[in-house]
């Protein structure tokens, strides 16, 4: 699953942007955090990570753990299985 995630992402031309969320992709295998994806990245403005989970969970690539609250303190980010 994650290798034709990564295969998809791969076939885009490399951005500082695609290589983020390549980044995000991996390293949510398991549930993660915003705050832990932010200090991973190494990404202080939170308008711009919300921007590019928007993207991945758009794309179906990645997936809320409590999608009916999106603004839980307790929400986490992880890879979505079914695509």
């Amino acid at each position: 699953m994650l290798k034709i995630i990564l295969d998809i992402l791969n076939t885009l031309q490399a951005t500082p942007q695609d290589e983020k969320e390549r980044k995000i992709i991996e390293f949510c295998q398991i549930p993660r955090s915003r705050k832990e994806i932010a200090e991973y990245l190494g990404i202080k403005d939170r308008k711009y990570l919300k921007e590019v989970l928007d993207r991945l969970i758009n794309k179906n690539l990645l997936q809320m753990t409590i999608p009916d609250k999106p603004t839980s303190p307790k929400q986490k980010y992880v890879i979505n299985p079914n695509c």
